[in-house]
């Protein structure tokens, strides 16, 4: 008789198991069954959507767009320059609607002064103080033309960015001419030379003069207002145009 209630008890505790088990596997198997494939969350691919529209930038600057998007802060785009900016408000906006203005913000300042003028006034400092993560400078060539001496422009160039700088080391500084006129004669020599400082200094140049009419095209003088101070309605167009193509990646869209 004891031996037929050990029998009886191992098969009831065999039986226990073998439930355990079978049960076990049910489980582990439904849990599998409703468990999504690994794929990318929705973060890493809206991350991916919007470097997909800066792919023109400078590698820094899309590393830094990298970071403000997955923390989910927006992105700063500093323009400075001349009088001649009002292009500015439809690269702005045009940024504003492909990326969203939760990730990027842009803010412009310009001044109708030499670049001697901008450093004894400490407007390096005003720009510096807003910590931009982008900085596109157009550096007043026009306003030194014939009354600043071009390694002085240069110089005073590198004391803007130098400011920048050491406000965000993060900062990417770009470059760009003031816009073109006819028949430029020395001023062609100071825009040559601010395209080779920014290529012996690594800093990415906008060349926007690639979109206009050769400046000994007469053509050109309808871009400008009459005695070529500024562009016209025409001439903005052209500009800001080009910066757009440049900031917005249309294989993106």
């Amino acid at each position: 008789m004891k031996y037929f209630f050990t029998v009886i008890w191992g098969l009831i505790c065999v039986s226990i198991l073998v439930y355990g088990h079978i049960h076990w596997n049910q489980q582990t198997t439904a849990v599998k069954a409703v468990k999504p494939a690994i794929t990318a969350s929705s973060t890493e691919i809206e991350v991916d959507k919007y470097l997909e529209l800066a792919a023109n930038w400078p590698e820094t600057a899309k590393l830094e767009l990298k970071r403000s998007l997955k923390a989910e802060q927006p992105f700063k785009i500093l323009f400075a320059g001349s009088s001649s900016m009002e292009w500015e408000q439809t690269v702005s906006k045009t940024l504003t609607a492909s990326f969203g203005p939760d990730r990027i913000r842009t803010a412009h300042y310009t001044y109708d002064l030499t670049t001697k003028d901008i450093i004894a006034q400490n407007k390096q400092q005003e720009l510096a103080a807003e910590k931009a993560q982008l900085m596109v400078i157009e550096p007043f060539l026009l306003n030194d033309n014939n009354v600043v001496k071009m390694d002085v422009t240069l110089a005073n160039v590198t004391k803007i960015i130098e400011a920048a700088k050491a406000a965000n080391p993060d900062t990417t500084i770009m470059l760009q001419p003031s816009h073109p006129i006819y028949l430029p004669n020395y001023y062609a020599i100071q825009v040559e030379a601010l395209m080779q400082f920014a290529e012996e200094n690594s800093i990415t140049y906008l060349d926007h003069w690639t979109a206009w009419p050769a400046t000994d095209n007469p053509e050109i003088k309808d871009y400008l207002t009459a005695v070529q101070k500024a562009p016209n309605e025409k001439g903005y167009q052209v500009w800001a145009q080009f910066l757009v193509d440049y900031f917005v990646n249309k294989k993106a869209n």
